[in-house]
Parts: C-alpha cells; structure tokens; sequence
C-alpha cells in the first residue's frame, strides 16, 4: 500500500487534518497553516514519497487538477517551432512538480470561435496559459469576462492586475543591433516579426535605439516586414537583394531564427554566404541557431523560464497565494556564433551577380577573422 497522509502527519508530527489541507492544495490553506507547519508537511511529504490522489485531490479541492496551455496555432506543436516547444517543456516541468495535468489546445479557427471558449465554462481544467495571444482574442476576453484565471505568455497588456510573463525584448533589440555596430557595420536591416506578435514592437524599438546611439539613420527601406516563419527570412532576403547595391545592408537582424535560418537557406542555394556578403542575428537563441550553417549569432531569450514562471504564477493565482510580480520581464544576453564577422571598408564585394558593386560604388569587406562560438 502506498504512503497516505496519515503516514505524513505522523512524520510531521500534526494531525491528518492538517496534513490533508496543505497537501490537497485546498484553497485557503496558506491562511490556516503556518508557514513552518506547511513546510515541515511538505518536506515530510517528499521524503516519503507522497503522491497525492488525484481524485480525492480534485474532490477536495473542487478543481480539475488540470491546466490549459494554449497556442495560437496547430504547427506551434509541431517539431518546427522551438519557441513554443521551449515554452511547453517549461509548463510541463513545472506542472508535474505540482502534480498538475494539462490539456493542449490550439486558438486558431477561421470563425472566431475556438474550443477553448468551451472550457472556460466547463470543469476540464481550472486555468489557462495563453502563448502569444492575438490582439482581441476571443480566449482572452472571455477570461476576463468570466474572471477566469489566466497567464499570458509574450503578451503585453494594458491592465496592470492581469498577469502575463514577458522577456525583455527591447534591450534583446538593442544587444543584437550594438553587436553589428561594434563589428563595423553601419547599414544594418531588421526584418521585422508579425504585427500582431506583441514582442516584434520592443525589439523594432531596440534597434532603432542602438542606431540612434551610434549616430545611424534608419531608412525606410532597411525596416523590412517579414514575420517568424524560415519563409519569412526567404521572402526579406529576396527584398535586400532588390535593393541597389549601394542601398543593401551588410548585416541583419532577423525577426527569430526560424526566419534568420530561412535566409540563410536561401543565401545557400543563391551562392551567397554569411558573414561573407550579410552578418546575421536571429533572436531565440533555440537549437536552430546551434545547428545552422553556419552556427547563427543569436539573442538568448529565456524560454523554458518562461513557460515554468507561467505555471507558477497560474497555480499559486488557484491557491489564493499572493503574487509578488504580476507582469515579470526575464533578461535576455547574446549568444555569439560564426554568422557574424567584423567588416572592413576597403573593398568590393563579390559573389551572386545581385551583390556586384560599380567601381563608384565600393562596398564593405569581411575579414576572414571569425568570431568565437
């Protein structure tokens, strides 16, 4: 027979009452049990082996024992997003330590009307943990209608009591931009991620931020619409090379990997190679950016963090526990690989026939000095 909460109270030294309330995660517990008490149940619990029935749980606590992780899209399950597979291996690590199940759902639906909305009213789950969230979500507004409890997760919203978890794309924006200005370059894009994604409007700003530092302009024509598919990074590529050989930039800082791993794809496959003829930055630092070729300069976003900050915040809001932060902001750093490369302004460059320069117009030279994985 396994470990009851009789066997932890006795451990613990407090009745079975107690025991029970801290460990079925009652609401109100927090109030009724001291501090010291809860963590002496706990630690006993742990010690022991206790796994807590999620029936009697779910009886006790009058909720689902279940949370709901929503994406905006069926392919953010798929293998080719490592964004929103980071965020999901965060939830679910965070959701087993709390003996929590959760249920996946998608929020795309060419009606308006999503599956989720169901579940709001319905016993299934007891949250919900909303993932890039569109503007005016049918999910997020009935949240809020129904006082529902719900995290975002990269979504910036305009009421300070709702709880959303974020990284901090603006200094992410300028980190990528100051590391091409430092190598040497001075027309730099940015390929910019989809309108309606909340983090593409903080990184567009840190970009901008750093080339008005560094005493740069930023033309019309190196701010260029792409989005966070590889296809993104193909079509923005296609536009650059549009551009007059003295009007193309010499480095990019690309919406996210997937879409700095689309361009550098389709630079292969046209004989162009970076850092030779563009230095790129994508933005995720995921394994995409590891395994590209060449490896890809990347900012590090904190993603599993993310995804495990989002559980924690979405179950203590079911515990009645307080929250200190209810709209975290995680650092990012940089993460510096072979797609970047100092420039040296002496020289034409060479290559697809689109990059050929006129003896008027001299444009920049990599060196062949790398830079360090």
């Amino acid at each position: 027979m396994g470990i009851t909460i009789r066997d932890v109270a006795r451990a613990a030294g407090v009745s079975a009452a107690a025991a029970s309330t801290v460990l079925s995660g009652a609401k109100g517990a927090s109030t009724r049990v001291s501090p010291e008490t809860r963590r002496r149940i706990t630690e006993k619990a742990r010690e022991l082996g206790y796994v807590p029935h999620p029936h009697a749980r779910s009886l006790a606590t009058r909720r689902a024992g279940a949370l709901g992780l929503v994406f905006p899209y069926v392919e953010a399950f798929a293998d080719q997003n490592p964004f929103c597979n980071g965020i999901m291996v965060g939830v679910l690590e965070e959701a087993i330590r709390e003996h929590q199940n959760i249920m996946l759902f998608t929020a795309a639906a060419e009606d308006g009307e999503t599956p989720v909305d169901g579940v709001i009213v319905s016993p299934r789950v007891d949250g919900l943990i909303l993932v890039l969230p569109r503007p005016g979500s049918s999910v997020l507004e009935h949240c809020k209608t129904k006082r529902f409890p719900c995290v975002t997760v990269v979504h910036r919203p305009d009421d300070a009591d709702e709880c959303s978890i974020n990284a901090d794309d603006f200094s992410g924006g300028r980190l990528a931009t100051e590391h091409l200005i430092a190598l040497g370059h001075r027309r730099i894009a940015h390929l910019m991620g989809s309108q309606h994604i909340s983090s593409s409007a903080p990184r567009r700003l840190g970009y901008e931020a750093a080339m008005a530092d560094a005493g740069l302009p930023v033309e019309p024509h190196m701010l260029v619409q792409a989005g966070f598919d590889w296809a993104d990074g193909v079509r923005g590529l296609e536009r650059l090379l549009e551009l007059p050989p003295q009007k193309r930039p010499t480095a990019v800082f690309a919406a996210n990997d997937l879409c700095a791993v689309g361009m550098l794809r389709r630079m292969q496959a046209l004989g162009l190679r970076a850092p030779d003829d563009f230095a790129i930055v994508g933005y995720d630092d995921t394994w995409l950016a590891e395994t590209a070729d060449p490896p890809l300069t990347s900012v590090r976003m904190p993603i599993r963090d993310m995804g495990m900050v989002a559980t924690r915040m979405l179950i203590a809001c079911l515990k009645g526990e307080p929250i200190p932060e209810r709209q975290p902001v995680l650092p990012v750093s940089l993460t510096v690989r072979k797609s970047t490369a100092a420039i040296h302004w002496d020289a034409p460059r060479t290559g697809d026939p689109r990059l050929a320069s006129t003896e008027e117009d001299r444009t920049p030279h990599r060196g062949h000095k790398e830079n360090k994985q």
